[in-house]
C-alpha cells in the first residue's frame, strides 16, 4: 500500500493493535490509506480523517476499551460498504432520536467504531431548515444547545453558509470585523416587538410548546449572555469544552413571563452590547479559536458570533409569530 499526504487534523485517535501489519491490510479493506508506515506505528487516512494505530502485542485476547466515532456524509454507504469488506456489526444502522443516523463496528483488536451521518428528513429538517444559496442541502448538522419549541434540544440551525429558510437571514455574509455591530443593531429591534406589543398577548403562548414573545425575548437575552461567557473562554482557554445548556429548563426555571417586558428588553440590549464588545476585541487571527459542546460539536469564535447573531434574528420572527397568533 502506497503512502500519501492529508491534511493535518485537529485531534486525531490511536488505537493500540496487536499485530500492525494485520490491521493495517484490515484498515485497508475499509477504504484507510496508508500516509505513513513504521515498524511499530501506522498512520492511516480515511477522506479528511486520520487514524494512528500502535502495535502492542499484550491486547489480544483482551477487552479493549477504545474506540472513535467517525463522521461521515453518508452512513448507510460506509455501513453497506464496510460489511462487505466483513465488519462485525456491534450495533445495526438506526436513524436515532438526536437527528444522526449511525452504527457501530469493532476492528480486530476490539476497538469500537461508530459511524454516523445527519438523518435524512430528521430534526435538522425541522422549522430551523437551512438550505444553501445554490439550493443544495446541507453536508451535515451545526452545533448547537437547542431551542424552544417541539425539537431543538438536539439539533436547530446555524447559518454557516446558506440562508435561514425561517428568518431569511444569511448570518455567513460580511466580514468579522462588522459582527458587532450587526448584532447590535438586530438587538435593538427587539424593543419595537416586545415595548409596542399587548401585555397580555405578549405573555401569552399561542399554541403547546410554541414561547410567548416575552419567552423568545428572555431566551435570547440568555443566549447573548451565554456567548459573550463562551466566547471569552474561546479567547483565553486552548478549545474549552462548554457544559451543556438547556434552554427550556432555562425560561421555566427563570419565571420569563412573569419578568417587565422593559427590563427584558433591557437587559438584552445590554447583554449584546456587551457580546459585542467582547467581539470588539477579538484578534484578526482569533476568529478561528476552537471550542468544544459537551457532546463533542465543533465551534470556532467566528461560527460562535454567527450564530448568535442568528438567534438575535430568528427568535425576533418567532416573537412576532407569536404575537401574531396570540
Amino acid at each position: 500500500m502506497s503512502s500519501e499526504p492529508g491534511p493535518v487534523p485537529d485531534a486525531v485517535p490511536v488505537l493500540p493493535v496487536a499485530d500492525l501489519t494485520r490491521s493495517v491490510a484490515w484498515y485497508g479493506r475499509l477504504g484507510f490509506a496508508v500516509r505513513a508506515l513504521h515498524p511499530d506505528y501506522a498512520i492511516l487516512g480515511f477522506g479528511t480523517t486520520e487514524l494512528h494505530l500502535a502495535e502492542s502485542p499484550s491486547v489480544a485476547g483482551t477487552e479493549s476499551w477504545s474506540g472513535c466515532y467517525l463522521r461521515v456524509a453518508d452512513a448507510a454507504t460506509v455501513h453497506a460498504s464496510w460489511l462487505a469488506a466483513g465488519v462485525r456489526e456491534v450495533a445495526p444502522l438506526a436513524d436515532q432520536p438526536y437527528g444522526i443516523r449511525e452504527f457501530a463496528t469493532e476492528d480486530l483488536d476490539g476497538n469500537l467504531w461508530r459511524v454516523g451521518s445527519p438523518t435524512p428528513g430528521g430534526p435538522l429538517d425541522d422549522d430551523h431548515d437551512l438550505t444553501r444559496a445554490d439550493g443544495a442541502d446541507r453536508t451535515g448538522p451545526a452545533p448547537t444547545d437547542g431551542g424552544p419549541g417541539t425539537d431543538h434540544a438536539s439539533w436547530a440551525a446555524v447559518v454557516a453558509d446558506g440562508t435561514c429558510a425561517g428568518c431569511g437571514i444569511r448570518a455567513a455574509d460580511g466580514a468579522v470585523a462588522g459582527l458587532a455591530g450587526r448584532l447590535r443593531d438586530e438587538a435593538g429591534r427587539w424593543a419595537l416587538v416586545l415595548l409596542d406589543a399587548d401585555d397580555d398577548a405578549v405573555r401569552r403562548r399561542p399554541a403547546p410548546g410554541t414561547w410567548s414573545a416575552l419567552e423568545y425575548g428572555a431566551h435570547v437575552r440568555d443566549v447573548l449572555a451565554l456567548f459573550a461567557e463562551r466566547t471569552m473562554r474561546a479567547q483565553a482557554e486552548v478549545d474549552p469544552t462548554f457544559a451543556a445548556w438547556d434552554p427550556d429548563a432555562a425560561i421555566e426555571d427563570g419565571w420569563a413571563n412573569e419578568s417587565e417586558v422593559a427590563a427584558v428588553v433591557d437587559d438584552l440590549a445590554r447583554n449584546a452590547s456587551h457580546l459585542g464588545e467582547v467581539l470588539d476585541r477579538v484578534a484578526p487571527d482569533g476568529w478561528a479559536r476552537p471550542a468544544t459542546r459537551a457532546d463533542g460539536q465543533r465551534f470556532t469564535i467566528e461560527l460562535l458570533a454567527r450564530y448568535a447573531l442568528h438567534e438575535v434574528v430568528h427568535h425576533r420572527v418567532d416573537a412576532e409569530r407569536s404575537l401574531a397568533e396570540a
